[in-house]
């Protein structure tokens, strides 16, 4: 009876986090539902340089350079940065042909995309000191037009660090593509936008941002992880800065089309925030006990996603455990189980639904997508589970190939409404 009435207040603590873990993100992403802020264009510009890390990228990266050059912006306040790193095609070559001024490295030891913005930052500080911020791109990017007038609107507002609004390329090649677009939809509305509306700190999601110099120059551009772009924002956050958020400074990404490149990228994506987690959650934790404030608690509450997922599937697994042994009425609990299990996938479905209609992404080609996304969800317990048992992830490149100019993609917008 003793280890009974143990099982049962375990199953209900887990339960208690888990619950208390969601209610907590959802009253912040309700937030998410008001108008997206647009900085005021302002006269002092500054001077940007477009950072572009790139691995055998010859394929899509002219395209990128191409929509860089066609900036809003003043011409002569902004350059065109490529790192060819550890390339084995043509790169290099494409981009400096392009336009670009182009870095070579060749480091097999330190592979990842922080230890290239590290080494790049190090070179221009020293060899061409010239520049305010920094824009940091992705080489499978098209960039839109207003990218740089947006951000120098955020550092006119304060900010040292921002991200830009990520969109898709390829949203509606395959149902992987289309969970992952919504993925990043909600992620735009529904955290980013919801979190720079309550006054607290965005993160960085891998491209489409902005820091400024003198941020690098003051904390450094120094990641190991596996997510170089979650561990920059615990950084900053713990530096005592906000990553502002830029809803109009866009950029369109190419999303895995298969399954196993998905996984692999979500699988490399846990694992880094599996060591965000160990790394950075004592540092937060000691400065939201002595100092504290809601950014970095909310930033706490970000990171305590992973042993808040591992509660979830040790709740889950105690409740087929009822089951089995008949500690409850089996045929209910079953009934249970399965209602909960609907109540999930019709979730997910709502969520998509909302996410499509609130960024006007409702379309004919993403219905799939939304009919599959509780599929793509339910797959991260797949993947934690995998990341518990596969210790040391090896970040690979996906291979990019859908060459789209940003001509395209606003002919494309301009049919769509």
């Amino acid at each position: 009876m003793i280890m009974y009435n143990l099982f049962i207040q375990i199953w209900l603590i887990l339960n208690f986090f888990t619950t208390t873990f969601c209610l907590y993100h959802v009253v912040i992403g309700i937030a998410g539902l008001h108008k997206n802020k647009k900085y005021a264009e302002c006269e002092h510009k500054r001077r940007f340089a477009a950072i572009i890390a790139a691995r055998n990228e010859e394929a899509v990266i002219e395209n990128l350079i191409k929509s860089i050059k066609l900036q809003n912006y003043p011409k002569e306040l902004f350059d065109i940065i490529v790192i060819a790193d550890n390339c084995t095609d043509a790169t290099a070559d494409v981009a400096e042909k392009a336009g670009a001024i182009v870095y070579k490295r060749f480091n097999k030891a330190e592979v990842g995309k922080g230890f290239v913005l590290n080494f790049v930052f190090e070179k221009i500080f020293e060899e061409r000191d010239i520049y305010d911020a920094f824009c940091i791109f992705d080489a499978d990017n098209v960039v839109d037009r207003n990218f740089f007038n947006e951000m120098n609107g955020a550092i006119e507002a304060g900010f040292e660090v921002a991200q830009g609004y990520r969109d898709m390329k390829n949203a509606s090649d395959t149902w992987v593509s289309g969970g992952h677009a919504l993925f990043y939809w909600m992620e735009n509305r529904f955290f980013n936008s919801a979190r720079s509306y309550l006054g607290l700190s965005a993160t960085i999601n891998g491209t489409g941002f902005m820091v400024t110099s003198n941020l690098v120059k003051e904390i450094g551009y120094r990641t190991t992880t596996c997510t170089e772009d979650i561990e920059y924002s615990l950084q900053c956050v713990l530096a005592g800065r906000r990553v502002g958020w830029v809803p109009k400074a866009i950029v369109y990404d190419e999303q895995p089309v298969t399954l196993s490149q998905s996984m692999r990228q979500r699988l490399r994506w846990t694992n880094g925030l599996i060591q965000c987690y160990r790394r950075y959650m004592g540092p937060l934790a000691k400065k939201a006990i002595e100092k504290p404030d809601w950014v970095t608690i909310d930033m706490f509450m970000y990171l305590v996603s992973f042993p808040i997922m591992i509660f979830g599937m040790v709740a889950g697994v105690m409740s087929a455990f009822f089951v089995v042994f008949r500690i409850f009425d089996p045929m209910g609990t079953i009934v249970n189980l399965g209602l909960l299990g609907a109540g999930a996938f019709v979730s997910f479905w709502g969520v998509g639904l909302l996410t499509l209609l609130t960024e006007k992404k409702l379309t004919k080609d993403m219905i799939k997508a939304v009919a599959t996304y509780p599929i793509f969800n339910m797959l991260w317990v797949v993947i934690y589970v995998m990341c518990l048992f596969k210790k040391k992830v090896e970040w690979k490149p996906i291979v990019h190939m859908r060459n789209i100019s940003i001509g395209e993609i606003e002919s494309k917008s301009k049919m769509n409404y």
